[in-house]
């Protein structure tokens, strides 16, 4: 597996950039160094350009740095570190018969609207599945019926509405049984996969470095029986671990042991079919 660490910044960051940076730092310890790349996080909070997205330069900046680092990847790549938008630049590769496999807390399915930029990890699969054209034009569009969003809690009426109106399976942390993920991923008829993982799928129990926690997530072992079951009997092609954000880098160590397990889980799907 190809690991592309996002998470250096160049310049002064904020403190939400330095805890995403020390977390991304904290995993990529613990990775080969012979097959991990890194990308610079750009300085400053960049301009949304009167678009719907905030910061949008620097977003766009970090996804085409990670896009190009993915097509030149010498194995399937895994992007690790920064937010949820992290993955935008890994999904340049996506074609129609890919499964687009979101394991995280919140659906990422955001309204666009330029009266009120949201941030982009917030609307990350929005953009993905159904943006205006001038927003991050070389990224491919996702088939909103080749997605399934899996863990979520706290997902308000119009952002479950928004999904099933577009045809996104969605399933709750309740309802996200390895089995219900099995199903829901062959219903697309896709055979290949590409994953994101976002660690605030996770109970603030398990881990600590978490943005926004939520409690009532998944354990470790829960999110590790949830990636088999979305990588089971398909090539993975692509993947993206996201949002780990220790508040002190000294107690990362103490968030690393299921976090890498996730890792693992992941690097072990690349290497199965």
């Amino acid at each position: 597996m190809q690991f592309i660490v996002v998470g250096q910044w160049q310049g002064s960051a904020s403190s939400r950039a330095m805890r995403l940076a020390d977390g991304a730092t904290a995993i990529a310890a613990d990775l080969p160094r012979a097959s991990t790349t890194f990308v610079e996080v750009p300085a400053g909070a960049g301009d949304r350009l009167e678009t719907a997205i905030a910061r949008y330069t620097a977003v766009r900046s970090v996804a085409e740095r990670v896009a190009e680092e993915t097509a030149v990847a010498s194995d399937v790549p895994l992007v690790v570190g920064g937010d949820g938008s992290s993955v935008l630049g890994a999904t340049t590769g996506l074609d129609p018969d890919t499964v687009f496999v979101r394991i995280a807390g919140s659906s990422g399915y955001r309204a666009l609207n330029r009266a009120q930029p949201v941030a982009a990890e917030t609307a990350v699969l929005r953009v993905l599945v159904d943006r205006p054209a001038e927003l991050f034009p070389d990224l491919p569009i996702v088939r909103a019926d080749h997605v399934v969003v899996v863990g979520t809690r706290g997902v308000d009426n119009a952002e479950a509405a928004a999904l099933l109106r577009a045809g996104i399976a969605h399933l709750d942390v309740d309802a996200a049984t390895p089995a219900a993920i099995t199903a829901a991923i062959a219903a697309t008829g896709a055979t290949s996969v590409f994953l994101h993982v976002d660690l605030d799928v996770l109970d603030p129990s398990e881990v600590d470095g978490l943005l926004e926690p939520v409690p009532f997530g998944l354990d470790g072992a829960g999110l590790v029986e949830r990636i088999q079951a979305a990588t089971a009997g398909r090539r993975l092609v692509g993947a993206a671990l996201t949002g780990f954000a220790p508040v002190d880098p000294d107690r990362a160590v103490d968030d690393l042991g299921v976090i890498l397990r996730a890792v693992g889980a992941i690097t072990s799907a690349a290497r199965t079919v």
